[in-house]
């Protein structure tokens, strides 16, 4: 019996074994490109709010290059909107994996035909459909579209995804296209930080000092001055990665810290959740990222509130240690990207002991674990727990707008990232106009944004996702709407117009043809709407084409011209 047990047992094994390998089988994908593979963004990249979730290859400065699928499977989703990822086709393969191909210009063949159709019957240029298995299906190398500009991209490339089809979770495409995609260059320290936990300055809870390294060799960098403090300490790291034949700056792949040869601080870019990304918000110096134009400082501290749980290696504790003695503490920094490539920044911070007193902190304590609520006789705030990754000392202020429909009310700064929507109710202190004439103005660092939400007597209400300076403006005027060369649109085969709103913003359009829907596609960025006479169902002639655009507040313009297909 025991020998027949340890059959089974290494039978069993054997199985799980296999299956396991099967599970991690790596597929041989295809260049979804016709050119030599350059990266403009990788993988991981820290972007507002989120880290990227693929790579970003270059397509030359132009649209309209062949895009590949990366192997056979069916299209499982097709998206189209004026932001984001613009166009965008999602294949499944039989390997488990989901490949993503983003900012297209447009569809070919039979996936275009499909979406054109779907658009139609909506009525609606925006779309995003799952399909079922066999719809779409696709060959390996098949051409599937083409490259563009499409959505929130900032230029042409292709925005692709490799991603495990059962959780959607993006993994590194470089796993599978490292072979066409060339570097043998260190990263790129730009500077060092340290954060002092027991003291306050300037309004921050953990101020910081920096200090930026200088190369003394090729992949070693040095502070050629000593940082110092006393208590409780953690450091930051701001770096990029280089690659071969670009002068693109990109995300670091690993990031290790040491004190006195003890690892402090790891942290592995490699695969990210969807459900997790804003959690970026903890990993970075928000205050950094808010209030020097983008700047990102990798954090060693650990937050409470921080759920990251893909990228932490062999963290100690929550990253953040004790300055106790009057020595040099020797520190380092080891940046590595995914090929390797590795630089070192070494640095030292002096045991300083130090008699002054802190500043307290000030205002009303916020605990990120818990619901908060904070109200006054014109503006009411509610906080969930966990939309804050620390406890925040909360600070408001407010003062009369005589031009404006409510008080301005400056909630905390903006330099507090909110992971979760929070509830934000004004009272309208000049309540003049009809209820859907209101939206909030969010302003920071001198920019404005619209909060669209709804009236209830004699409130404001709306869901916000940021902290900073809010108050209750009013949009009385309508979109404006401009034809772009009309006298040329029967030549160039294409009717185009260009549409904005200075107050609430573009809420909706929609065109005719002799009472008919047209499709019309909208680019939000060059606020342009246009379409191909070519592409449209009807037959050669004259007709009126109609065009009505409103925006959130209700207000309404509409155009008509005659055109000739």
């Amino acid at each position: 019996m025991p020998v027949m047990k340890n059959i089974v047992f290494v039978v069993l094994l054997l199985l799980s074994a296999m299956q396991i390998q099967a599970q991690d089988a790596t597929p041989d994908f295809v260049a979804p490109l016709g050119i030599d593979l350059l990266l403009s963004a990788n993988f991981g990249e820290l972007r507002s709010n989120h880290f990227h979730s693929g790579v970003d290859f270059k397509t030359q400065g132009r649209t309209g290059l062949k895009v590949y699928a990366a192997d056979e499977g069916y299209v499982s989703r097709l998206a189209v909107s004026p932001w984001g990822y613009g166009k965008a086709i999602y294949i499944d393969h039989p390997s488990g994996y989901t490949t993503v191909y983003a900012h297209l210009d447009k569809f070919v063949g039979a996936i275009a035909d499909t979406i054109m159709r779907m658009q139609y019957e909506r009525e609606s240029f925006a779309i995003d459909t799952l399909l079922q298995p066999g719809m779409l299906p696709v060959t390996r190398g098949m051409h599937i579209a083409n490259s563009g500009n499409s959505g929130s991209s900032g230029g042409p490339h292709l925005h692709f995804e490799v991603r495990h089809t059962d959780s959607e979770s993006p993994l590194d495409p470089l796993r599978w296209y490292r072979k066409w995609v060339k570097d043998n260059v260190a990263p790129e320290p730009r500077l060092v930080a340290l954060y002092r936990h027991n003291a306050v300055e300037n309004g921050l809870a953990v101020p910081k000092r920096v200090m930026h390294p200088e190369q003394t060799k090729p992949g070693s960098y040095k502070c050629t001055k000593p940082f110092e403090a006393w208590g409780r300490v953690s450091l930051g790291i701001k770096a990029y990665d280089r690659m071969n034949a670009t002068s693109n700056i990109y995300g670091v792949h690993k990031v290790c810290c040491w004190v006195d040869d003890m690892l402090l601080y790891e942290s592995v870019i490699d695969s990210i959740t969807f459900a997790e990304t804003r959690y970026i918000n903890s990993l970075i110096d928000y205050h950094e990222l808010r209030s020097n134009k983008g700047s990102t400082i990798m954090r060693t501290a650990v937050l409470p509130g921080n759920k990251l749980s893909t990228i932490y290696g062999d963290t100690m504790g929550d990253g953040t240690f004790v300055i106790d003695q009057e020595r040099a503490y020797q520190c380092r920094f080891e940046l590595t990207d995914l090929y390797g490539n590795r630089s070192t920044v070494e640095f030292v911070i002096n045991g300083r002991p130090t008699d002054a007193t802190p500043a307290a902190a000030e205002g009303i304590c916020f605990d990120h674990q818990y619901d908060n609520e904070f109200a006054t006789d014109e503006m009411n705030l509610y906080v969930p727990a966990g939309a804050l990754y620390d406890n925040l000392w909360f600070d408001y202020k407010s003062q009369p707008n005589e031009q404006g429909y409510s008080s301005i009310h400056h909630i905390h700064n903006s330099n507090v990232p909110l992971h979760k929507w929070c509830e934000l109710a004004l009272k309208i202190t000049c309540d003049t106009l009809s209820d859907e004439k209101y939206y909030i103005e969010y302003s920071s660092n001198g920019k404005t944004s619209q909060v669209i939400g709804h009236y209830d007597a004699g409130w404001y209400e709306a869901r916000v996702r940021n902290m900073g300076t809010y108050k209750v403006v009013a949009d009385l005027v309508a979109p404006n709407i401009t034809a772009i060369n009309p006298d040329k649109w029967r030549a160039n085969g294409t009717i185009a117009f260009k549409i904005t709103d200075k107050g609430s913003g573009i809420a909706s359009y929609r065109a005719e043809i002799d009472g008919e829907f047209c499709l019309m596609e909208y680019d939000a960025k060059r606020s342009r709407l246009s379409c191909r006479t070519a592409d449209l169902p009807f037959d050669k002639g004259t007709y009126i084409l109609t065009l009505v655009v409103s925006d959130y507040c209700g207000n309404t313009h509409s155009v008509e011209h005659t055109i000739k297909i």
